[in-house]
C-alpha cells in the first residue's frame, strides 16, 4: 500500500492529487504543524532525517522529493496518459516544468517568505525584499506568458507537471496576487474543476481532521 505523509498546507497536497489523477490506491498519514512554529514537528524525524512533507512510502522504500516522488509513481505504477514520451514534441516543456516547480519557481517564493517574516530585517526594507520582489514579479510574468500562448504547462493537453506547477500558481491565488494575470486565474479554474482535484482536497481535509481528533 503507497502511503503519503501529509502536513495540512503543505506540497504534500499536490501529491495526493497526483495519485488521485493516476488513480492508484493509497492511504494518507497526516501531521499537524507545530502552532507555535509552523513546522510539521519532530514526529517526522522518526520516520526520515529530513522531517519535510511530503513523503511517500511504498514497502522499504521512502522518497522525500517531490519530483522523484512524481517520476517514482508514473514509473512503477502507471503515468495514465499524463507523461508525454520522450519522443513527443511537449516533451522538454514538460520536463523543465516538471523541475521548475521545485528549482526555479521555489526561490522567490522563498526569498520572499523569509523577508516577510522579518528573518533579513524589517519587512519590505532589506536587499533581500528587494530581490524577492523582482523574483517573483519575474516568476508571475514567465508564468503567465506561457498559459497565455496555450492552455496547459507543457502544451495543449493536461499532464503531471499541470499538477506539480498547481501548488505554485495556487501560491499567487492564495497571496491574493492572481487578479492582474488572467492566463493564471484560468488555469486556477480549470485546475479546481477536474474531478480528481476535489477528491484530492476532500481525502486531504479528512486526513486532517482525523489527526486532529487524535
Amino acid at each position: 500500500m503507497l502511503t503519503i505523509i501529509h502536513v495540512d498546507n503543505s506540497r504534500s497536497d499536490r501529491l495526493i492529487w497526483l495519485c488521485e489523477e493516476l488513480g492508484l490506491d493509497y492511504q494518507i498519514e497526516a501531521y499537524l504543524r507545530d502552532p507555535e512554529t509552523g513546522r510539521a514537528g519532530p514526529r517526522l524525524k522518526r520516520l526520515h532525517p529530513y522531517a519535510k512533507a511530503p513523503m511517500l512510502r511504498d514497502g522499504d522504500a521512502v522518497l522525500i522529493e517531490s519530483g522523484a516522488i512524481f517520476e517514482y509513481l508514473m514509473g512503477r505504477h502507471g503515468d495514465a496518459g499524463l507523461q508525454p514520451s520522450p519522443v513527443d514534441k511537449d516533451w522538454p516543456a514538460y520536463l523543465q516544468w516538471m523541475h521548475f516547480a521545485e528549482g526555479s519557481a521555489m526561490l522567490p517564493i522563498l526569498l520572499d517568505h523569509f523577508q516577510a517574516a522579518g528573518m533579513a530585517g524589517p519587512p519590505g526594507e532589506s536587499a533581500l525584499a528587494g530581490m524577492a520582489k523582482d523574483g517573483m514579479a519575474q516568476l508571475y510574468a514567465y508564468i503567465e506568458s506561457v498559459l497565455s500562448e496555450q492552455e496547459w504547462f507543457a502544451g495543449d493537453r493536461f499532464t503531471a507537471a499541470d499538477v506539480m506547477m498547481g501548488w505554485v500558481v495556487e501560491v499567487v491565488l492564495n497571496r491574493g496576487e492572481i487578479e492582474p494575470y488572467p492566463a493564471m486565474a484560468g488555469f486556477v479554474d480549470k485546475m479546481k474543476a477536474r474531478p480528481a482535484y476535489q477528491r484530492a482536497l476532500s481525502r486531504a481535509a479528512e486526513a486532517t481532521r482525523t489527526a486532529k481528533a487524535g
